[in-house]
């Protein structure tokens, strides 16, 4: 309860406190309440380790009359990583954000984001994680257009809202249909009722289930970036401020995929949905890294980025629909997957925003030869790049070659050769960005910037660490995975628990 509590109460405390204080006591605030948010989210995942499930009764109602938090091994992991990436990001922007105007309202939406993501992520109940989604989306279409005295962010800001606005609107049909359905939105009893076909009277069972997991998949779909719902988010991740851009990118996204994960587990599939889910998967990996390859503009390289990663992601899922020791691996695969991926794309774009703030621009051809001039953020970079492109040691080959694996072992060989095939395409446009930046000989328009504040280098060296870390000695967080894949998959234990 703390985990969502807290950082909704800082952000309130932040707009009605923000014109009496000053810059550094409202980023003292954000950090404090996102440190102790971390702390709550780490003694809930270590509780869940132990075997247990978490269930807070709100105003001690009990399921499935009232609304309920439930806490597994899987939505503490995806906890844990929501507030690490937020936590870097308002340490960051201590330095990052010196100078901007009404930064109250900046520190204030990224608390109430952070409270939506863990409300989203923890709730037992479909309307309710509804309700945080929205309050997840409507803070991030703040954060996204916080610089409106420029074009940009405006326009960015608006086409998030548009596209944010229509996904939350689409969820809230399916939950609807779902409710009208079943008769309930608690969502062990969801499952419970579908599992038993228990439908209320003269309701089409095969019908509602087609149309609302379509609802929801579309809406979560847009939510996470999978193609072709896509379109979003290259305009609003470089417009954003990049500590905002490391959020929207490593984990927001990541809550569309939770609630995928969440639903998909819950509602009866069959084997061709899997088909489908893979399908999907390759597209959006495909077009992520294929535009990816024709950009100039550091921050949409990145974004572009994200879209493909979300895509190996999805192939993952589509490996843990087909159940027993490999569908085990896929899941376990694709949640290490949303943790090195949620590090490696925050670093990169808290870097990108190092280089950004210091240089004064975002395009590629501008910035030729700037880790000369910068050389811990070039070295930092370096560490991020590799990473994300999946070379060993480093953390990123460890959770693309489980995927790749696991959809081998499952018999996935044709999408495992294409995913294959979009890494080695992905590795040819981060060497391009490392040789633009760190390799070519400085531009002289480059010659007097230098590393950015020791508050901004902090959590980038932090994240690079962890790149390393959890590519050397990655046993602790495939632990921690395969924990999450198997609180998953135990549904018979989520409902007793919820109900219980």
């Amino acid at each position: 309860m703390g985990c969502i509590i807290l950082p909704l109460a800082a952000g309130v405390v932040l707009i009605l406190l923000g014109a009496y204080t000053s810059p550094r006591c409202q980023a003292s605030v954000a950090v404090g309440a996102s440190a102790a948010t971390m702390a709550m989210s780490l003694l809930l995942l270590r509780e869940t380790l132990k075997g247990g499930i978490i269930v807070h009764k709100m105003a001690g109602w009990s399921a499935p009359v009232g609304i309920i938090l439930v806490v597994d091994g899987f939505n503490a992991f995806i906890a844990s990583i929501i507030v690490g990436v937020v936590l870097a990001a308002a340490v960051f922007s201590i330095g990052y954000m010196r100078g901007e105007t009404s930064l109250s309202y900046y520190y204030a939406l990224v608390m109430l984001m952070l409270g939506g993501m863990m409300g989203v992520v923890l709730t037992g109940d479909l309307f309710n994680l509804f309700v945080f989604l929205e309050v997840m989306s409507i803070s991030a279409y703040g954060l996204v257009a916080f610089r409106s005295y420029e074009m940009e962010p405006l326009e960015a800001g608006f086409k998030y809202l548009v596209m944010g606005g229509t996904a939350t609107t689409i969820v809230l049909l399916g939950v609807a249909l779902i409710y009208g359905a079943v008769g309930t939105v608690n969502l062990a009893d969801i499952a419970c009722r579908l599992r038993d076909g228990g439908f209320l009277p003269g309701v089409s069972g095969s019908l509602v289930l087609s149309v609302s997991l379509a609802l929801l998949v579309t809406g979560f779909g847009l939510k996470a970036a999978i193609f072709p719902f896509h379109t979003w988010l290259p305009d609003a991740h470089p417009a954003a401020p990049s500590s905002i851009s490391a959020i929207l990118s490593g984990v927001v996204i990541k809550v569309g995929i939770y609630a995928l994960f969440r639903i998909l587990f819950i509602i009866p599939l069959n084997v061709d949905f899997a088909f489908a889910v893979a399908v999907f998967s390759v597209l959006t990996m495909t077009v992520g890294n294929v535009m990816a390859m024709f950009q100039t503009d550091i921050k949409r390289l990145l974004a572009f980025s994200s879209i493909a990663n979300i895509g190996y992601i999805l192939l993952a899922l589509s490996v843990g629909f087909g159940g027993g020791a490999y569908g085990v691996y896929g899941l376990t695969s694709g949640l290490l997957h949303v943790l090195n991926h949620a590090i490696m794309k925050a670093l990169l774009f808290l870097t990108a925003g190092a280089i950004v703030h210091a240089a004064g621009t975002r395009n590629l051809e501008e910035l030729v030869g700037v880790g000369h001039k910068m050389k811990a953020t070039a070295v930092i970079l370096v560490i991020g790049v590799l990473a994300i492109a999946g070379v060993p040691p480093f953390n990123g080959f460890i959770s693309e070659f489980s995927i790749l694996l696991a959809a081998l072992g499952a018999g996935m060989g044709p999408f495992a050769a294409l995913m294959l095939a979009n890494i080695l395409l992905a590795f040819s446009y981060y060497l391009r960005l490392l040789y633009i930046l760190v390799w070519q000989a400085p531009k002289e328009s480059l010659s007097m910037i230098r590393d950015p504040s020791p508050s901004m280098i902090l959590p980038m060296g932090v994240l690079a660490s962890l790149c390393i870390v959890f590519g050397v000695w990655p046993q602790p967080v495939l632990a921690l995975s395969h924990h999450a894949a198997l609180s998953l998959l135990n549904l018979n234990g989520y409902i007793a628990a919820s109900l219980g």
